[in-house]
Formats: structure tokens, sequence, C-alpha cells
């Protein structure tokens, strides 16, 4: 008898203590907001940067607005009973803003519920203004999915999946891709055919500091199915692979025997609403750089990318 309960509690204390393990909204957490207003379309495709610490939690909210970042420095609580998110007033770009140079701000609440599940965490809820303003700035309604990078901290996920089986489907699941640059080799040679047959066309020239470089590729906007496969000086480096939320993340060596290096962007298909778009986020050291890329069945996005000279 002494040892059973010896055993239940040690069973107890272990449940509770992966329970407890599991209410932490720490990460990165990607996805998109919508506005919540009949006949309009508007999209912030966002990033969500939180630390928590005890039931505070502090961090950044970053999202993209037609074709500009904003970001925010964000405070708030998170209960981890209830698993409710708060996040403090901040300013919000007003949704029908002609453009992002010269445009107002909406000051809005976060309202969320962490729903966790052993393959993925996500984050439902809205952003909300004051009810005098509830017109003027109605709700935008999100739902965010934490990026997981390791084995282990998927195996720290509460496992109820019963909770978020409405909220996932198959299309869901986050991709991962090999930190490495790797080069494939010619085998679908149609495939290179069509990449050599399509127009370059140059969208941007950036100067960097360093010979290596993170990539990260997201939809730009509502994901509508985008397939994409990426070549860096011709050569792909990255096969048909969709853009989602979280990002694609890939690391490149450039070639300095090379005046400049190109990226280029090439559209598997069209997804459900053409062109294919993509947002490339380039890390070079502490420096971030933002590149909107459009591609159809004609023509590559390509930037070129230029070292500077010691």
């Amino acid at each position: 008898m002494y040892l059973k309960s010896i055993l239940l509690f040690l069973t107890s204390s272990s449940l509770l203590f992966n329970v407890c393990k599991s209410q932490n909204v720490s990460g990165n957490w990607y996805g998109v907001g919508k506005v919540q207003m009949p006949g309009i379309t508007n999209t912030y495709l966002t990033e969500l940067v939180i630390k928590q610490k005890g039931n505070a939690i502090t961090g950044e909210l970053n999202y993209y607005f037609k074709d500009s970042l904003f970001t925010n420095k964000i405070t708030g609580t998170f209960n981890t009973v209830t698993r409710n998110l708060i996040i403090n007033q901040i300013p919000i770009i007003y949704y029908k803003s002609a453009n992002t140079k010269n445009a107002v701000d909406c000051m809005m609440n976060g309202d969320f519920i962490l729903r966790v599940a052993r393959t993925e965490s996500v984050l439902m809820g809205d952003l909300l203004s004051s009810s005098e303003f509830k017109f003027t700035c109605p709700t935008i309604q999100f739902k965010l999915k934490k990026f997981i990078e390791s084995k282990d901290e998927l195996n720290e996920l509460d496992v109820k999946q019963n909770e978020v089986n409405h909220v996932f489907t198959k299309s869901d699941t986050t991709k991962t891709f090999p930190k490495t640059q790797q080069v494939f080799p010619d085998f679908d040679i149609k495939q290179t055919e069509l990449f050599t047959n399509r127009v370059k066309i140059f969208t941007k020239e950036i100067e960097v500091d360093n010979n290596q470089l993170k990539l990260e590729f997201y939809d730009n906007g509502a994901i509508d199915n985008d397939s994409i496969s990426v070549f860096v000086n011709n050569k792909m480096i990255l096969q048909k692979s969709k853009l989602e939320y979280a990002p694609i993340r890939l690391d490149i060596k450039l070639d300095e025997s090379l005046p400049y290096n190109e990226i280029s962007m090439f559209a598997e298909n069209l997804g459900q609403i053409p062109p294919n778009t993509s947002l490339l986020v380039i890390y070079d050291g502490n420096k971030r750089n933002d590149v909107l890329l459009i591609s159809d069945f004609t023509k590559n996005a390509t930037i070129k990318l230029i070292r500077k000279k010691q």
C-alpha cells in the first residue's frame, strides 16, 4: 500500500511537471491577422516573439502591412491555468491606410488562447480596440503557430490532441529543411530548363557585409498554396516547397569569385491568388533586409547580392 502511494505520487508529480512545463508561450509564433469586416480582405503577416517569466510576458510584435515592416515592443500576462494571453495596448496601422508612410494607428489590446498538441501549438485570438472605436478600428483575428526547432521541444508540449482537432489539418504541419546549403543534382532537367527559359526580373540590389547569410521565405499574405523553388547563382538549393506561415529557413554561402551573387525565386505554381508572391528576409549578421518577390510562369524574381569591400 505504501509503495503504491509512492508510485501514485511520483506519477502525479511527473504529470503535473509536464503540464506546467507545457504552459509556456515563450518562442516565435507566425501567422496572419485578418480584419473582421465584411468585404475586407486586408491581412497582417505577423511574427510574435514572446519571452515569458512567471506570468509576465515581454517581446515584440512584428507585422507586414502592404510593403512595410512594423515592430512594436509588447508587454502583458499569461495565465497558466486558463492559457489566456493578454497583450497590453499597442499601435496597429489602420487597415484602410492608403500608404504606410503617412498612416494613422489604432490602439489595440490582444486577447489570445493557447492550444497545444504533440505536433504543434497555436495561439488563437484577436487584437481589439476600445468600444468607442470598434467600428473605426475593427477586430483583427489571428491564428499564430509556434515555430518548433527540435524534437525535444516537441516532447515538451502537452498532449491534448482533442483540443485542436478542429483547428489543424494535414497541411498545417511545419516544414523543416537542412540548415546548410545544398545543391541538388540536375536530375530534373525539365525544371532546370524551365528556370533558364524564364526571364530574370531583378527586384533589388543589396550590399552585404558577410559571406554567409540566413534566408527566410514566407507567403506574403493569405496562405494560398504557393509553391516555390530557390536558385542561387542558377543552381537549385531548394526544391518545390509550399510557402506557409512559418518560414522556410536556409543558410547560404556566397561565391566570392563572382562580381555578385544571385538569389532567384522560381514559381512552381501560382497558388489560388496569382501571381506567386513571397517575402524574403535576409539576415546579414545583425542586419536584416526584406524583399517582396513576385514570380509567375514567365519570370523569376531575382535579387543581386554584392559583397561590401573590406
